[in-house]
């Protein structure tokens, strides 16, 4: 029963009816139980936020160590599991960001080495030094775990990217033991070292990260009961590789950068739900990076000689490279034709994004000849590239972009609408495609013609408006929309539509922009 659990046990359980009446009976808030633990230890670990701000109110000491097997400190405790606002009232309640423990360790090494990247964004903007005298750095444990994203949020506050643990190992160092390794494989060959008695079975699991990496955990077991204890790491270690060379001037092999750019493309096992393609993954991106900063007569030789290869996703890497360069003599020219003989759909997404990056407005016959890809994903980019590269004073161009405001797929439908409703033109053709997606069973889409039409005055608007404010499962980003375009039309017939949607407003944090929406409409 709850009314028979110690203070230490409520915290742990976030029980704060008891903790509460604990603490009104007078027992001791920063008392240890038999083992050694402090309440407010037990419900840091545990990410009772609303226990830990009351026991902080009871005078609880947010440095105090607890005592028991395995314990610590509250701040470091909160930030080994990630829990985020425990650590926000840690902090708010006095805790210093930087105590150290006693067996050495600070909040923000915890949470890098657990690759908790919103704790450690909290840490740091919070006042943490990356940098502090420790045995092992931030950096170095978030390398070596392949966190790519705590890598570049620990690099912006300052870490020094040459830092080195007590043996005098880099991040680098420990970033390039990984690189190109089969993470998996490797995880699986450890597990079964240790666990080689018969009927042990391994297993993995795979999570995407939002850094763009995957988490690969695996664990060991017997008759469905597996160990507590785990082995993992991301797959960013060839991203932060590069990524540390680049900080620290080190010239990297076009080979290597390739190789890293690619090993999503040869380590990864086959599974039905992958979601990002290689081209998305950190290791490309920081290549893609590393090599458009090569921007003299050698690099560009390099990147076109990539752009050039039989490979069709060394050439879409060539292209991204190319992307990134200031328009050349060379590079254009090249872009345009690629883009008329390529037929590979993510080489041609990338041919895309480089000739609208681009503005090159001599493109646009390669661009619309892909308007009706059957790749779906191709039709997007056209989509979001078309409004970069139509010249104003050409309206009637806007034909292809109008007929992807119908397409089947609805991102593309999206991409579109919002393109045509951004144009300066405004014709009578824009604005009935822009009418014409007010009934679209996406409600995404029928934002982006209600700005659009709203932009340009066209009353039309108000009909989408309302369909938007009345529907009660509305997400943030459509609402935000609709409640903009009620400003700038300023007609009062829709200000009962604005008062019935206040309270969805509300629970998305849109009460400002309900409120001007709602004095708008004053008349």
């Amino acid at each position: 029963m709850s009314g028979e659990l110690s203070l230490v046990e409520a915290a742990r359980a976030g029980k704060l009816d008891r903790v509460n009446a604990l603490l009104a009976e007078g027992a001791e808030v920063d008392g240890p139980d038999a083992e050694g633990t402090t309440a407010l230890y037990a419900a840091s670990v545990a990410g009772q936020t609303d226990v830990v701000r009351a026991l902080l109110a009871a005078g609880a000491d947010p440095d105090r160590s607890s005592l028991g097997d395995s314990d610590g400190l509250p701040l470091c405790g909160a930030a080994c599991w990630g829990h985020e606002e425990t650590i926000a009232a840690l902090l708010e309640g006095g805790a210093d960001v930087d105590r150290t423990e006693p067996r050495g360790w600070t909040a923000l090494e915890w949470a890098a080495s657990e690759g908790h990247l919103g704790t450690v964004v909290r840490l740091l903007e919070a006042g943490a030094d990356p940098d502090l005298e420790v045995r092992t750095p931030p950096l170095y444990l978030a390398a070596g775990r392949g966190a790519v994203g705590i890598v570049r949020v620990l690099l912006s506050h300052g870490a020094d990217p040459v830092g080195a643990t007590e043996e005098g190992e880099t991040a680098l160092e420990a970033a390039l033991r990984w690189a190109g390794v089969d993470i998996e494989a490797e995880l699986r060959a450890q597990k079964k070292e240790v666990y080689a008695e018969p009927g042990h079975e391994i297993v993995v699991t795979r999570r995407e990260e939002d850094d763009g990496t995957e988490l690969i955990t695996a664990r060991a077991g017997r008759g469905g009961e597996f160990a507590a204890t785990k082995s993992e790491l991301q797959t960013g270690h060839g991203a932060i590789a590069t990524l540390l060379e680049r900080t620290l001037g080190i010239p990297t092999p076009v080979e290597e950068l390739v190789a890293r750019a690619m090993e999503f493309r040869y380590l990864r096992p086959t599974a039905a739900d992958v979601r990002l393609h290689v081209t998305e993954r950190p290791a490309w991106e920081e290549t893609v990076r590393t090599l458009a900063e090569r921007d003299d007569e050698d690099g560009v030789r390099e990147i076109v000689d990539l752009a050039e290869h039989p490979d069709p996703l060394h050439r879409t890497l060539g292209v991204d490279a190319l992307a990134r360069l200031s328009p050349h003599v060379r590079t254009l020219p090249r872009l345009r034709r690629m883009a008329r003989e390529e037929d590979d759909p993510v080489l041609l997404r990338s041919l895309v994004r480089a000739l609208s990056d681009h503005g090159d407005a001599a493109a646009l016959p390669e661009l619309l000849r892909h308007s009706r890809h059957p790749d779906e994903r191709v039709r997007n980019t056209v989509a979001r590239a078309l409004v970069k590269v139509l010249p104003p004073e050409h309206p009637m161009d806007v034909g292809e972009l109008i007929r992807l405001t119908g397409d089947e797929h609805e991102y593309v439908r999206d991409w579109a609408t919002m393109s045509l409703g951004l144009m300066d033109a405004d014709t009578g053709a824009l604005r009935d495609a822009l009418a014409g997606r007010l009934n679209d069973p996406s409600p995404v889409v029928i934002a982006e013609a209600v700005r659009g039409l709203a932009e340009r005055g066209d009353r039309r608007a108000v009909i989408g408006i309302r369909r938007l404010l009345t529907d009660p499962t509305l997400e943030n980003y459509p609402l935000d929309v609709a409640l903009e375009s009620v400003i700038r039309l300023k007609d009062p017939v829709l200000r009962r539509d604005v008062l019935a949607c206040r309270p969805l407003a509300e629970s998305h944090g849109l009460h400002s922009e309900w409120q001007e929406a709602l004095r708008s409409t004053s008349g």
